[in-house]
């Protein structure tokens, strides 16, 4: 089975069981393809919404808007009927994280990417944990000028993602898939990926061939 028919069967009974589903994508490259796929699968799209893992704070003309992106990928086709939830939503990332840490926001599936430095979401390598990412807070943060390009950013805290019953982590090169692994040796801020690694949630890892395992507290599970 590939992951876009695990996301879907998983937003299918979701569906049956709650009436709705929640789903969140990020930005960059490494789930274009998958998003595009979905695009075009059989779901209920009227009764799912689909927001983001995290956003830069600019304009969604912006080359950069990952609301774009998923936008004009995910939410056409049979997709066209979702409802898009953005996170930039106020004047700036704080304001806009302010707004949405007031609103409620279940999740049901959260699908992540990675960098190269073990970054997910808008949680950054830091000598210290970044806001959001070790403390065990839900909801969202704002950051400073980070990541490429270089502008504040509203993210969904770890909590939040691990909230979601359906955990992905899609790893998009053998460098990525490397920082996977050194991250299962031990926890380490510099290396962000390795506190979502460790958690006790199930996540499901999709490594660059496609294949699929699942991680839990450390632990490597062929799916």
């Amino acid at each position: 089975m590939r992951i876009a028919q695990v996301i879907t069967e998983a937003l299918r009974n979701t569906i049956a069981q709650k009436g709705h589903g929640r789903v969140a994508f990020p930005g960059g490259r490494s789930a274009v393809e998958l998003m595009s796929e979905l695009s075009h699968a059989s779901i209920d799209w009227s009764s799912v919404s689909v927001t983001l893992v995290d956003e830069r704070a600019v304009d969604e003309t912006s080359d950069a808007s990952n609301a774009a992106l998923v936008k004009s990928t995910l939410c056409q086709n049979a997709a066209e009927t979702a409802t898009f939830e953005p996170m930039f939503i106020r004047d700036n990332a704080q304001q806009s994280a302010d707004q949405l840490n007031q609103q409620d926001s279940p999740l049901d599936i959260a699908v992540l990417g990675m960098g190269d430095d073990g970054h997910f979401a808008s949680l950054f390598p830091d000598e210290i944990a970044v806001p959001g990412l070790a403390d065990g807070q839900r909801g969202f943060v704002a950051t400073g000028a980070v990541g490429s390009p270089s502008v504040p950013r509203i993210s969904m805290t770890l909590g939040q993602i691990l909230s979601a019953q359906l955990v992905v982590l899609l790893v998009s090169s053998d460098a990525k898939k490397d920082k996977v692994l050194d991250g299962l040796k031990s926890v380490d801020s510099m290396n962000p990926v390795s506190y979502l690694l460790a958690s006790d949630h199930p996540i499901l890892v999709v490594w660059p061939d496609g294949d699929m395992v699942t991680l839990r507290n450390g632990d490597l599970y062929e799916s």
